[in-house]
């Protein structure tokens, strides 16, 4: 995403917006959404009815870049930018019934090596798909063709295949619907399933009311508040995640196919790492995941940070490791975060827990469109050492993180 509106706009502001409004849109609508489902016991609906909205803006997003001209790239990425926040908002709505069927559905001792596997998967069909798919679609023949290229023409594939690829920004609309279809067929699939009933509180509570409560918890749960305060320098240590790829392009010169090259490497690290992650989930519990993901949070910011003192030879094979780290650790980020989140979170008290939570971090969630301000004033290089400081932080914040799975019957905040 942050590839393409920097193709489109040359604006790091708004490379930084891109970054930011997948998290501030997936995470402002949970409390509203929590407070919704909390005393009721079906969710699914809920899913059902974010989803719906999810698929409609990708749809809206597909038509909008095959349709509006580049000449009025300023309506394409006001469109793009308005239906990719409201996309995330759509999956914001989701998640609360999602989390708390999958917490019904599957016992904490077994939640780690669930997500881990719900990773691997996705991340080997993003491998697939980056490797082949979005390099073809990104390639540009005067910049060198993707390496599988050579191998497809002794199978007969000749130069009118290659001429048959679609300039931008229509080879970024078909990824677009590649998108469309993928979360349509999840949507498809857990819309399916049978949710178990559990009980629930009795009848829904005032917003205001379950607002006071989330502060509650925040002041009297120290393995809620301690979680919260990890979770806030890992956003800061993220701030300049958007800027990985526009910075390859612009300072090592790279071509613009090699975006999908990243995406694969990040795949293809993630896949081997959720194995690994779902047997430290099991042996060692979820803070040992949350605890060593945070140490690797500053290795990106690093190597793109010594990449330019290499000889130009070795920048790019080098640079690959920000994204192959970076798949490791996003990996074990959603498995430690989302099991973690679960284990802490006592049944009856679940949907405020998470949607308090994920209210709170809408505060942090424009870390990444605050770099885009600060690059004309301290460079990428400057925003390199902000997220190494920041991963710091955050390692010390998890180190504090204690293993705990509370019960389903338990349901006070201390």
């Amino acid at each position: 995403m942050a590839a393409f509106i920097y193709k489109l706009t040359q604006n790091n502001f708004l490379v930084g917006v891109t970054g930011s409004l997948m998290t501030t849109g997936w995470m402002w609508p949970q409390f509203l959404v929590s407070n919704l489902v909390e005393h009721r016991p079906r969710k699914l609906p809920f899913y059902i009815l974010g989803m719906s909205c999810r698929v409609f803006c990708w749809v809206v997003i597909c038509l909008g870049t095959f349709f509006i001209s580049t000449q009025n790239y300023l309506l394409l990425a006001t469109v793009f930018l308005v239906f990719y926040f409201l996309a995330a908002s759509s999956m914001g709505v989701s998640t609360i019934p999602y989390m708390d069927i999958i917490s019904k559905s599957i016992r904490p001792e077994r939640r780690a090596r669930f997500f881990s596997l719900r990773q691997l998967v996705g991340r080997a069909f993003e491998a697939l798909i980056g490797v082949f798919f979005v390099t073809y679609m990104l390639f540009d023949p005067e910049n060198g063709a993707p390496f599988w290229l050579e191998y497809a023409r002794k199978f007969g594939f000749g130069p009118s295949w290659e001429n048959s690829r679609l300039a931008f920004p229509y080879n970024y609309a078909v990824l677009f619907f590649c998108t469309t279809v993928s979360a349509t067929a999840a949507f498809a699939v857990f819309a399916n399933i049978r949710e178990p009933i559990h009980p629930v509180k009795n009848e829904r509570q005032p917003i205001w009311n379950q607002l006071k409560q989330g502060l509650h918890i925040f002041k009297t749960d120290i393995h809620y508040r301690r979680f919260i305060w990890f979770r806030i320098s890992g956003h800061f240590s993220g701030i300049a995640a958007p800027f990985y790829a526009p910075y390859a392009i612009q300072k090592l010169s790279v071509p613009e196919l090699t975006v999908g090259y990243f995406l694969a490497v990040g795949a293809l690290a993630g896949i081997v790492s959720n194995v690994f992650w779902g047997y430290i989930g099991e042996k060692y519990g979820t803070r040992s995941i949350l605890v060593i993901t945070s140490g690797l949070f500053c290795l990106p910011s690093f190597v793109a940070l010594s990449s330019i003192a290499l000889p130009k030879d070795l920048q790019l094979s080098y640079y690959y490791l920000v994204f192959a780290v970076g798949g490791i650790t996003t990996n074990g980020v959603m498995v430690g975060f989302m099991t973690y989140m679960l284990n802490i979170s006592p049944e009856l008290s679940r949907p405020t827990y998470i949607g308090f939570m994920n209210t709170v971090l809408v505060l942090v969630s424009f870390v990444p469109a605050i770099g885009g301000l600060l690059v004309p004033f301290i460079g990428y290089k400057g925003l390199f050492i902000i997220s190494i400081v920041s991963s710091g932080i955050a390692l010390l914040m998890a180190c504090r993180l204690e293993e705990i799975i509370r019960s389903d019957q338990e349901n006070n905040f201390g």
